[in-house]
């Protein structure tokens, strides 16, 4: 018998209550599910925390961690992957939207290999607008 894909993946945030739930959904509406969504805050002051852990609540897969005050971009996704229970971790910022099949085309893609990445494709909410 095959041993179960474990894959987790690290959502890192700070302030990000205006794009969270858009990323959780993308997240939760995977081909290939993971078995850990990982919310990690990094001592957000809006509603980010709140957002996160009403879907923790809702969603058995999510769990949320939060660092002791504000430590920056890097040192957050550090402490957050030491967090991640998966044999395999998938990463992305607050702000991403994942199209269906992306984990399971980069699961299919790994074979072997220590790491793996991807194309993003840039949007917002103007075309004039400049991309964050």
């Amino acid at each position: 018998m095959e041993k179960p894909i474990s894959l987790s993946v690290v959502v890192c945030t700070y302030n990000g209550a205006k794009y969270l739930q858009p990323q959780l959904d993308s997240l939760l509406q995977q081909t290939l599910m993971p078995t850990e969504i990982l919310i990690h805050d990094d001592g957000s002051t809006d509603s980010t925390l709140d957002i996160a852990y009403a879907y923790a609540e809702e969603f058995q897969i999510i769990r949320v961690e939060k660092n002791s005050g504000i430590h920056g971009v890097n040192p957050n996704f550090f402490a957050a992957l030491r967090k991640a229970s998966g044999d395999f971790i998938a990463i992305c910022d607050q702000d991403d939207i994942w199209e269906p099949t992306k984990l399971e085309h980069q699961y299919a893609a790994i074979g072997d290999a220590l790491l793996i990445g991807g194309l993003s494709i840039p949007f917002s909410e103007s075309a004039d607008a400049p991309v964050d």
